[in-house]
């Protein structure tokens, strides 16, 4: 018998409470407790409210049953694809229609929220494309908007001053309320910055000289601006309430509190969401979607828990941001491709927002971000892991391959594997905190473009107490170690106005183009802290030793087991590299040594070996160009010199800094090869500059196609099977409603 998940959370449920399991962390031995948690707990959970479970936190539930069809109806199509959701039963699929052979495209203009508030009560329900060369959802008009859940406050109540309220790790908390929340519900942890106390928070930023905590602040930031001074935040699941009588509730929750700051002086406070309009294992998977840069379009999930976008192609940008995360827990954002332009009216853009209103434990994997920079940090997240994506072709104003935590209050990001030219916690708009880096390849530039202010990790003022693990840093375009300025390439920009910024970091195992070596050295490890700072000192580690992964359940071991040519069990670590026929027909594919960075890799193509490419790169490398999106102008002259080939163009986009891939054609000696392209290494209004080992001659009357889109269907990833596949992240906290 189905059950209508509008029944998920009835008046009366019995919650089901599994005791926490106890596992040791993969970075115990490097890192010291106060500085990491359990990042396992990222993505989605090992069993869903409504009794669905997933094989990994980055698989969702198997949803086989299709409980409706949809076509294109000639108009805005929002209306019946969230009059389908409603009508489908839990845990079943709405497909939008459309194949290769015969594709569809369905049509967006209004606000489409895939959330119980608007789906008549419905949860856990996937809409899914046939692919995104087979379904296009094209948004279009200023209110065209997808969005994932739709958050809404539904109650708040301060803690009681009882102690155990604010101990790390602690699972329930005193509140005074007369209303208190229900099991079930999303709810958010915050309090006001250092400094300031009450409803709303007044008083003056101080720093402590140790988890200061503030934003919008002249104090903190080189923006200055004004918020409401309650930057740091933690998302939860409520999993029990029981009356106390004199107007006390205890609630429970989890996963248990991950900072040690949280104080009754500076009013914590918890505030949770409605059950009405949060999302819950709703999926959005396996189309392109479309968006206009002069459109306040996006693609969201916002007041969401456990649910996800998978497969999906999303070509555009609106305002700012192409895809956005807020009051978010357990998301995950995987096997996806952004191109955040769009191809006829080319702009600046960016790409991954997370945080703009609270979010923590959501998992960003195996992403192409192309267009703008991968991820745009905007404060108020905990314990958000960003893992294994690649990022090309910034086409940003500012000149670089940037990865930055942005707004006020990012705390105990991690941030694995990933390849981007540059990760910075800046200073412009508040203070974060115990963020860790681990196994990532940062190049210092944008490869192979002219880039302004080269480097490769940079942390700025009143970013305390950061890790920084067995990565690999720097190319030719980094000549210096370190530095306090962002002018002349440095490996690390670390700020010296806030001595501690510095002080307080721990690196460990760096390998980088500068010194030629892998650094184990005590100096960088902060073994001494003063005053309010103590607690965060970090020991030397006993030994090189370090694990495959600090999130990746079955690659824990302190020391690493490599798998140099497969094995590692990842559904998504093999990469189709060739095609019978695309995307239905894999003809070639190639396995990427496990792990890909760090001082215990050996053979790669960067930091003298130390770093391979992730499989998104490997992806985005052999991909087919998509001809739909691409534009034709026509090359009007060119020259040629010591290598380098500039071609001058009509008609251009009219944008600060045109970067990425392009073809040539019309003129036989300057075509690029079939299926091949030329990328830029410079660019101006009027001409275009790549690579070209010897003078071809005249390209004058030729054509330069551009964007160079990808083709892209998740299938390109695929499983690499092995003797022990890695079992999934282990259940810290389950709960399920049962009627």
């Amino acid at each position: 018998m189905r059950r209508d998940s509008s029944h998920l959370f009835p008046l009366i449920s019995i919650l089901l409470l599994f005791s926490t399991l106890s596992y040791g962390q993969a970075w115990s031995g490097i890192l010291s407790t106060n500085r990491a948690i359990d990042w396992s707990h990222a993505g989605l959970q090992a069993t869903f409210p409504d009794g669905e479970t997933t094989a990994a936190p980055w698989t969702p539930p198997t949803r086989t049953a299709i409980c409706v069809t949809l076509n294109p109806s000639g108009g805005d199509d929002t209306t019946q694809i969230v009059n389908a959701v409603s009508a489908c039963p839990t845990g079943e699929v709405v497909l939008l229609g459309g194949s290769i052979a015969s594709p569809k495209t369905f049509t967006i203009s209004s606000f489409m929220r895939l959330s119980p508030g608007y789906t008549s009560g419905h949860n856990n329900v996937t809409v899914r494309g046939g692919g995104p060369m087979a379904t296009t959802v094209n948004l279009s008009g200023s209110s065209a908007n997808i969005q994932i859940g739709a958050g809404q406050v539904a109650g708040s109540a301060p803690l009681t001053s009882a102690p155990t309220n604010y101990t790390v790790g602690n699972t329930s908390v005193i509140v005074t309320t007369g209303s208190p929340p229900a099991v079930g519900n999303l709810a958010s942890f915050s309090q006001c910055d250092t400094g300031f106390s009450g409803s709303p928070c007044t008083g003056t930023s101080t720093d402590n000289g140790g988890l200061f905590v503030c934003s919008f602040n002249t104090t903190c930031d080189f923006s200055g601006g004004s918020g409401n001074n309650q930057s740091q935040q933690q998302m939860v699941l409520v999993t029990s309430v029981s009356n106390n009588g004199n107007g006390t509730y205890t609630v429970g929750f989890t996963p248990g509190l991950y900072m040690p700051n949280w104080a009754f002086a500076q009013t914590a406070t918890l505030t949770w969401y409605s059950s009405t309009y949060t999302a819950i294992g709703m999926g959005l998977e396996d189309m392109t979607i479309t968006l206009q840069n002069s459109q306040n379009q996006q693609v969201s999930i916002n007041g969401a828990y456990n649910s996800w976008i998978k497969g999906v192609r999303i070509v555009g940008s609106g305002v700012n941001e192409a895809a956005t995360f807020s009051a978010t827990k357990n998301c995950l954002f995987f096997n996806n491709y952004i191109f955040a332009q769009t191809p006829s009216a080319m702009g600046s853009a960016n790409q991954i927002s997370f945080g703009q209103g609270n979010d923590s434990d959501d998992l960003i994997l195996n992403n192409i971000i192309t267009g703008g920079v991968p991820v745009e940090g905007e404060g108020l997240d905990s314990g958000v892991v960003i893992a294994y994506n690649f990022n090309r072709d910034s086409q940003t104003n500012y000149y670089q391959d940037s990865s930055f935590q942005h707004h006020g209050e990012a705390s105990l990001i991690l941030h694995e594997a990933n390849q981007f030219g540059i990760t910075e916690d800046d200073d412009t708009w508040g203070t974060h905190h115990l963020n860790t880096w681990f196994r990532n390849y940062f190049s210092c530039w944008d490869p192979p473009y002219l880039t302004v202010n080269p480097r490769g990790i940079e942390i700025d003022n009143y970013s305390r107490f950061e890790n920084v693990v067995g990565n690999s840093l720097g190319s030719p375009k980094c000549v210096a170690y370190q530095g306090t300025s962002s002018s002349t390439g440095y490996i690390y920009v670390v700020s010296t106005t806030d001595a501690l910024a510095l002080n307080s970091m721990m690196r460990w195992g760096n390998c980088d183009t500068v010194t030629g070596t892998c650094r184990f050295q005590s100096s960088e490890v902060p073994t001494t802290l003063p005053g309010n700072a103590a607690p965060f000192e970090n020991s030397v580690p006993l030994n090189d030793n370090l694990p495959c992964s600090f999130f990746l359940a079955g690659y824990s071991s302190p020391t690493c087991t490599p798998h140099a040519n497969g094995g590692t069990g990842l559904s998504w670590w093999k990469v189709c590299t060739s095609w019978t026929t695309f995307p239905t027909r894999c003809a070639a594919g190639q396995t990427q040594p496990f792990p890909l960075v760090g001082p215990d890799v050996t053979g790669g193509p960067y930091v003298n070996g130390t770093a391979y490419d992730a499989p998104a790169a490997i992806a985005f490398q052999n991909l087919p160009i998509d001809p739909n999106y691409q534009n034709s102008y026509s090359i009007t002259g060119s020259s040629w010199s010591g290598g380098t080939e500039t071609l001058t163009v009509s008609g251009l986009p009219n944008v600060g800094h045109l970067i990425g891939g392009f073809q040539i054609t019309g003129v036989s000696a300057c075509n690029t090869p079939t299926g091949g392209e030329a990328v830029m290494t410079s660019s101006s209004a009027t001409t275009v500059s790549y690579a070209m080992a010897t003078n071809p001659g005249s390209c004058a009357g030729g054509t330069m196609k551009f964007p160079d889109v990808r083709q892209f269907d998740e299938s390109v990833y695929q499983n690499d099977p092995g003797t022990g596949d890695p079992p999934p992240a282990p259940p810290t906290g389950l709960a399920a409603v049962v009627q």
